[in-house]
């Protein structure tokens, strides 16, 4: 999502303390006492403007601040890295047993399953670095600070098994669509730590933008709630729909090559469906983006 901004100050801290901080209530040490599990079951974006990131970018430059690095304030242990297989699409009614939770698959009769693949999530775990952290608020005048006990413990989010399948419109080789299903994070959070504080001091990080602020502060539940940060720009709409009652996510890239995501989360499982109408730049079997728009929520509506 950060690629288009990734040679900016703004963008490091953007990945450390919004793709980062976001999750501080889903917290897990395996050496710990278990104090609760959380599971993520609801989705909301935080939407990044270019304004947003070169305000936050101006007032590192104002502190004399050109350069920065993100080893200074903690870093990754696990990338998220995948390993699976492929599966056959005669294997998917007996898949739920390998995944370890119930699925819906798509009931659309104007579509099938054409490959399928299974694979197990590593995990993100984060090391950070609280007392640096801290510092750099104190820097511009913060006033709301990490608690000490998050200092370089491990941030562990689980996702489990997931399952990726490509779909392909009957009687078309171009019109597919990309399915992936993904059980909601696992959160651990390990004895000692506020929740309360955490939260205090991401809404209150006195280099973020107000627009930011309001939409983290924004999020109601933190135990049940996925913060999402997404990139905005003119060409982008993201807009909340409705799926069987669900609360879904709809984004649209509103000039070609047009992109088309729907997301939302049902029964503790999330869903994500992606198509691009025109991935070839070409005319030959073009799907207008509201074709397509309709397209993925026909599909949504077809799981059972």
């Amino acid at each position: 999502m950060f690629t288009k901004y990734k040679k900016s100050i703004a963008a490091a801290l953007i990945v450390v303390f919004i793709a980062a901080s976001a999750f501080f209530p889903p917290l897990k040490n395996a050496e710990a006492k278990l104090l609760n599990i959380f599971r993520l079951n609801k989705m909301q974006v935080i939407t990044i403007t270019p304004e947003d990131m070169m305000q936050i970018q101006n007032q590192f430059y104002n502190k004399g601040i050109k350069n920065i690095s993100l080893k200074d304030y903690g870093e990754i242990i696990k990338d998220g890295s995948q390993e699976g297989r492929q599966i056959s699409p005669d294997e998917l009614d007996k898949i739920e047993s390998e995944l370890g939770y119930k699925i819906k698959l798509p009931a659309d009769e104007n579509f099938e399953i054409k490959h399928a693949y299974i694979s197990k999530n590593e995990g993100l775990e984060f090391i950070l670095k609280v007392d640096k952290i801290n510092e750099l608020i104190k820097t511009f005048g913060g006033t709301h600070f990490f608690p000490k006990e998050l200092d370089r413990k491990p941030i562990i989010i689980n996702f489990g098994r997931a399952i990726d399948m490509n779909l392909q419109k009957k009687g078309s080789e171009k019109d597919t669509v990309a399915l992936n299903i993904v059980k909601a994070p696992e959160i651990v959070v390990p004895e000692g730590v506020d929740v309360d504080k955490v939260i205090d001091a991401l809404v209150n990080l006195p280099f973020l933008p107000e627009n930011i602020k309001r939409q983290i502060a924004g999020v109601t539940d933190w135990k049940e709630t996925l913060p999402i940060p997404m990139p905005a720009s003119d060409n982008t709409e993201i807009k909340e729909i409705t799926i069987r009652g669900n609360k879904g996510i709809l984004i649209v890239e509103k000039s070609g090559p047009y992109f088309v995501a729907l997301g939302w989360s049902e029964n503790g499982v999330m869903y994500n469906l992606t198509l691009w109408p025109n991935p070839a730049g070409d005319k030959q079997d073009f799907v207008a983006k509201e074709e397509a728009i309709n397209t993925l929520i026909q599909i949504a509506n077809s799981m059972r």
